[in-house]
């Protein structure tokens, strides 16, 4: 044997054997009751119990925990609440938001309790995100009837056509004596309307349709080419064309309106001899960007036909 096989054998007695399987140490081992892998059974058992309640403690102390957070957040929050000074304003409104047409007049409630007296109530305006300088003085109104412990205030409002389509704000704040505050926010969402839409456009006629028996096409020549201006103040304007006509001139338009429901157009206008006035009115059937479309009846019993001949007026729109 050789000095370095002699310092293995010595440092590692088993260097050179064969390593046993676990199967052969099982069959080493002394076979012992109650015993397996030379622990005896009743360790394992305890062993086992014993961890099976440790990780129930666990839970169960990881559960106990969340319940003392949530008790405590929550009555934190409730004493919280508690707090608020009983004198402290209140300001109410009868809605919070609107959504309507342009030129529609809205209204909102506004009810104030204050019961250490209103100091100041104040309005103010914002247009996407930005206060409105146009509102009152720089974008904020003072109402100066408020007063007393409690207040009641009509807001009205026109919705305007150039708010179409854009955030419009308004606040609401009341301050007291004592310089406590309460506010109110208002959301108010325009769309376009009817009479927007008449007064934004040049509109051309298109066509005149005698509605009889068998639909006749109406339209003189000489109306082809005419266009009106439907104008924002209500006015209206008329440009016969280059293609005159023996009547063009005769009628004197003084005024449109259209009903809130956008379903009648008045068009008043006056003969240029007589200044006899003429109301015409005209059921709208189709009101849209690029297309009025009206109908209304005409007197044509001089010539032989009804005193309630139906017509239809279609117009297109174009830039003015």
């Amino acid at each position: 044997m050789t000095l370095g096989a002699s310092l293995k054998t010595i440092l590692f007695p088993s260097f050179g054997e064969p390593v046993p399987t676990f199967r052969e140490k099982l069959k080493r081992r002394p076979n012992k009751k109650n015993e397996f892998l030379g622990i005896p059974l009743r360790n394992n058992l305890k062993y086992l119990l014993n961890s099976a309640i440790l990780k129930k403690m666990k839970q169960s102390f990881t559960f106990n925990l969340i319940l003392a957070v949530a008790a405590t957040l929550f009555f934190s929050s409730c004493k919280k609440e508690t707090a608020v000074d009983s004198s402290q304003p209140v300001i109410s409104l009868s809605t919070y938001k609107f959504l309507g047409k342009s030129q529609q007049e809205m209204t909102v409630t506004v009810t104030i309790n204050a019961p250490n007296g209103i100091a100041a109530f104040k309005i103010t305006k914002g247009v996407n995100l930005k206060a409105d300088t146009s509102f009152g003085t720089n974008g904020l109104m003072t109402v100066a009837a408020a007063s007393g412990s409690s207040f009641t205030y009509v807001f009205k409002y026109i919705l305007s056509p150039d708010e179409v389509d854009k955030l419009v704000g308004f606040n609401f704040r009341v301050e007291d004596s004592k310089g406590l505050a309460a506010e109110k926010d208002f959301t108010l969402n325009t769309t376009v309307s009817g009479a927007q839409l008449l007064f934004s456009y040049r509109w051309n006629l298109k066509s005149i349709i005698w509605k009889s028996s068998l639909p006749v096409e109406a339209i003189r020549n000489d109306e082809k080419d005419n266009s009106f201006l439907f104008n924002r103040d209500s006015t209206v304007t008329i440009d016969y064309g280059t293609v005159k006509g023996i009547f063009d001139g005769f009628r004197v338009y003084e005024k449109w309106t259209l009903s809130p429901d956008e379903k009648v157009f008045t068009l008043i206008w006056r003969n240029v001899f007589t200044a006899v006035k003429t109301t015409e009115v005209y059921d709208v059937t189709t009101l849209i960007k690029d297309k009025l479309v009206m109908n209304t009846f005409l007197d044509l019993s001089a010539f032989g036909a009804t005193a309630n001949e139906l017509f239809e007026y279609t117009y297109t729109s174009s830039p003015k």
